[in-house]
């Protein structure tokens, strides 16, 4: 038996003529990605009569362990049914949670990892409820849903395979077992969670599948519905007092997800319209103290407002709060002098962008240099989890935070739990405002800890990343850059020190480059595009930071120049009301998104650029690789490009009809110029895109 101090998890497996699939349920307990001396396994036998289930308890039981792994062997004198049979193993129990496994289902290995961040991110919590695979006679995913005590009142739609807190479990004697009539009797789980409800207790989902629930024939075939619907009815009349406390855990809930991040009263928010109105700019939330502070003493409100630990940053409102708050939720932790071989890569999404591509690039090299790389984001739903599997590659382990914790506050408490429990020599951070708010708490606890800063661009009209770092750029040990603009911008605007700034050039994929087929003709004969025409490109995301709604009044203005065709590659939120054109001009083909430009970029003849802002635009060296030409919008990336490369052309960034006309008359004056200039790109892209020269900058940065 593990040391009773260090227990966190206690299993409460209860048998009953399962043997059959004991073993397996077992060895998904001790395979966990988890300190396994916090954990301790009681198996409960409730009289079961099968010869082989009996002689493989009874083989555990006289060893006392399992694989080498201990384990306690309760052996019922009479059948005491499900929910008793579990009792009894929490009555021998030690752990802060119970987990109540059925001996004929599974666990994946990192359930308990996952478990023990959502409760820690969720402190008032009373337990947590993973996502479900149904295996066997049938199978099917069940995604944890949204916390709602209504729902949950109203329907079983919890797993028993919760990780609970003991002290809810004792509060409410366990589960028990009733029989109301005849057959009709109590969920036993349903019961308990209904009951909890009453307590104004709540739960927290958990998105990620890691609980498998076999379904098996017997266990479908129980009860007739009207005998189900019967027991449902004997539920809500059993509990109908809980139904007054509903309202209680839901606000519970709702109250830890909008900490920090919730809104304010009424004249906290009149004071913040009144300063948004008189400055242009938001303030964060005023407490009801603060906007008394604003009225009659403002001095202290200036004072409370810049100190260290209550500071609204930037950083702050990316991440969704409305104000600052002090870091003194793990106040009492000992200082970290020990690290391990890990690099915990941070970023905001896997979403398809040039800056993902890049940080993909690093931590393939990283990974080359032998470290363990944990890959973590903030969110993962619908197309941010589109370049997931290209990060998997080269990552050993996953988290998305949205699939263990909702708001903010408990998503940044998942991510210092994570830190904890990885103990990382290099934290790599692109664009997780959460990160940049821990920093002083990891250097505080993590000293040796070394915290690196990937930076790519200023938003238009905003600061965004640069400023969201530079309330931390202290805690901050090396700043990653991908042009000596950018590194002049951290030194005269940010004031950073310039010997923590690494300028590393971004890489592209050359291998798929040069593989692809330079069979223009073939390719453009295969989407019914005549040939013999200027073929004019447009390949980028359908965002307002990429206009590419001046690309298409681009097309329409020159449907007239019958030698010019357009050509248009990608998606985004902008496609929905570019589409009538898209559709409906004759002298423009949409051809969808893709994760391969280098398929499209050798149909054209020209690629136009007309973004509104950039970094180091990707899409600038792949046409430079291939010796595309390009007319950009003469703003901060292509500038460099094509300052530094000579393969292609800038104009003025005006207004959208303005800059329609300037693409135009370059078009038609200076296309052959254009196609020369295209062939400088090659040279250029050796000079400053080296890929082996990039990689040995990456290895020599990361390599400690």
């Amino acid at each position: 038996m593990p040391d009773t101090e260090e227990i966190l998890f206690s299993f409460i497996v209860p048998v009953y003529n399962t043997g059959e699939y004991l073993e397996e349920c077992l060895d998904s307990i001790i395979n966990q990605n988890f300190d396994l001396k916090k954990i301790e396994i009681i198996i409960v036998d409730d009289c079961s009569t099968q010869e082989f289930t009996k002689n493989l308890v009874s083989r555990i039981n006289e060893t006392g362990v399992y694989k080498n792994f201990p384990i306690t062997v309760i052996i019922n004198s009479k059948n005491q049914w499900l929910a008793e049979t579990r009792n009894i193993g929490v009555r021998h129990s030690k752990g802060e949670f119970i987990v109540c496994l059925d001996s004929d289902d599974t666990i994946e290995p990192e359930y308990l990892k996952y478990c023990y961040i959502a409760h820690l991110s969720y402190p008032n919590a009373s337990w947590v409820y993973p996502s479900v695979r149904k295996f066997g006679y049938r199978n099917s995913v069940d995604i944890a849903p949204n916390f709602s005590a209504k729902s949950l009142f109203l329907t079983n739609n919890m797993v028993v395979t919760s990780p609970i807190k003991r002290e809810l479990w004792n509060k409410l004697n366990g589960q028990r077992t009733k029989i109301i009539f005849n057959n009709i009797k109590m969920l036993e789980d349903w019961d308990f969670w209904q009951r909890a409800l009453r307590k104004k207790r709540f739960g927290v989902p958990i998105r990620k599948v890691l609980f498998n629930y076999r379904q098996n024939v017997k266990s479908l075939l129980t009860r007739t519905e009207e005998e189900g619907n019967l027991s449902i009815l004997m539920a809500y009349r059993q509990n109908w007092k809980s139904i007054f406390k509903l309202k209680a855990a839901q606000e519970s809930f709702k109250k830890d997800n909008l900490l920090y991040a919730g809104h304010s009263g009424i004249l906290s928010r009149v004071m913040i319209k009144i300063i948004s109105l008189t400055t242009g700019r938001t303030p964060g939330t005023f407490s009801f103290k603060d906007a008394l502070r604003y009225i009659f003493a403002p001095k202290s409100l200036i004072i409370k407002r810049l100190a260290g630990e209550n500071k609204f940053t930037k950083a702050h409102k990316m991440a969704g709060f409305k104000c600052g708050f002090p870091l003194d939720f793990d106040s009492d932790m000992k200082v970290c002098n020990e690290y391990q071989n890990t690099v915990l890569c941070t970023h905001f999404w896997w979403h398809v962008g040039g800056a993902e591509n890049i940080l993909a690039d690093y931590l393939k090299e990283i990974r080359s240099l032998g470290y363990n790389v944990v890959d973590i984001v903030m969110q993962s739903e619908g197309d941010a989890k589109t370049l997931k599997n290209i990060f998997e590659r080269f990552s050993n382990s996953q988290i998305s935070l949205d699939e263990i914790a909702e708001g903010p506050y408990p998503k940044m408490r998942a991510l210092w739990e994570i830190i904890k429990l990885e103990k990382p020599r290099i934290i790599l951070n692109m664009s997780n405002p959460l990160l940049y708010i821990l920093t002083p708490l990891i250097k505080e606890k993590f000293p040796k800890t070394i915290i690196y800063d990937l930076l790519h661009c200023e938003e238009y009209f905003d600061n965004g990343w640069f400023e969201a770092a530079y309330h931390y750029q202290k805690n901050i040990d090396r700043r990653i850059v991908t042009s000596s603009f950018w590194k002049d911008v951290l030194i005269k605007k940010y004031n950073e020190d310039e010997s923590k700034i690494e300028i590393i050039y971004n890489m592209i994929n050359y291998d798929a480059f040069l593989k692809e087929p330079k069979n223009r003709d073939e390719k453009l004969k295969k989407y019914h595009i005549d040939s013999e025409k200027k073929i004019i490109g447009f390949l980028g995301r359908f965002h307002s930071q990429k206009s590419p709604n001046i690309f298409v009044d681009l097309a329409y203005k020159m449907q007239s120049y019958n030698d010019f065709h357009f050509v248009m590659v990608g998606d985004g939120p902008m496609l929905e009301e570019l589409t009538p054109k898209l559709m409906s001009l004759p002298n423009l083909t949409y051809l969808g998104s893709t994760k391969n430009p280098e398929k499209f970029f050798t149909m054209f003849d020209i690629a136009v650029f007309p973004s509104k802002f950039e970094g180091y635009p990707l899409v600038g060296i792949e046409c430079a690789q291939i010796g595309l030409p390009i007319i950009a919008s003469n703003i901060v990336g292509f500038n460099e490009i094509i300052s530094n490369g000579n393969a292609g052309i800038l104009y003025e960034m005006k207004s959208d009809d303005e800059d329609v006309e300037s693409i135009k008359q370059i078009l038609l004056n200076q296309y052959d110029d254009l196609i020369q200039l295209g062939m400088n790109g090659p040279s250029f892209v050796q000079k400053y895109h080296n890929k082996e020269q990039i990689v040995k900058e990456i290895h020599k940065v990361f390599k400690l």
